[in-house]
């Protein structure tokens, strides 16, 4: 048996007895946070309201009716768009290129953990080894300047390269997965794909680091493995 096969059996076991991947870990993390922010919110309406209500009787005068259903209607549209927005990393469906660089690993860590699911274990182990580096990249990229042509390397390897990797493969039909084309089935072209990506980011990571943004952004390697929709 392989150390493929192995590590797979590994890991649909610790799925079966309730072991989570960080990466979801992290992603179930910031959902709940951002609902207990949205709850807060709304706690935060709520209050007012309620302080308001009386409040304004007191010094102009009686609410009434028309008052007290206005105040009714303010608190469901409010609690409504409370709920809805602002919109975050955890409810937006897809990386988006034009996002803030600094919060673009966070959206791509996001982004990998729903589609975590639908890879082969192989793969999904270096998405989780890839939800770290992009966790340590955040905070490296709080200092590096839009402007520098470094950054465009990063986005393009994280808001682009890397999801079209990835959707190239979830739009193959399940059953044809694992059926070679000249050679390679799309399972083994998605984890050379991925582990292309692991040791840029590496690369990226140690490059902004040690100051060398030069070299980050004249080193135009691009994935080496695309995937045929169809």
């Amino acid at each position: 048996m392989g150390s493929d096969d192995i590590l797979a059996k590994a890991e649909a076991a610790l799925q079966r007895h309730g072991g989570t991947p960080r990466l979801m870990q992290r992603a179930a993390k910031r959902r709940r946070a951002s609902i207990r922010a949205r709850i807060g919110r709304i706690a935060l309406l709520a209050g007012s309201l309620a302080f308001g209500l009386p409040a304004w009787g007191l010094i102009v005068g009686p609410v009434g009716t028309t008052g007290l259903m206005l105040a009714v209607l303010a608190f469901i549209v409010g609690t409504v768009l409370l709920s809805l927005f602002p919109r975050d990393a955890a409810d937006v469906g897809e990386v988006v290129p034009t996002t803030e660089l600094a919060r673009l690993p966070l959206r791509t860590e996001e982004w990998l953990a729903q589609q975590r699911p639908a890879l082969p274990a192989p793969a999904a182990r270096l998405v989780d080894g890839i939800g770290l580096k992009l966790e340590a990249l955040a905070p490296q990229l709080q200092r590096l300047d839009e402007r520098e042509p470094a950054a465009g390397a990063i986005r393009r390897l994280i808001a682009d390269e890397l999801p079209e990797l990835v959707n190239g493969y979830t739009r193959v039909p399940a059953h044809l997965r694992g059926a070679a084309l000249d050679g390679l089935t799309p399972d083994k072209q998605l984890v050379d794909g991925l582990m292309v990506v692991d040791s840029e980011l590496a690369r990226m990571s140690t490059q902004i680091a040690t100051g060398d943004l030069t070299q980050l952004a004249t080193q135009r390697r691009y994935l080496e493995i695309k995937y045929q929709g169809d």
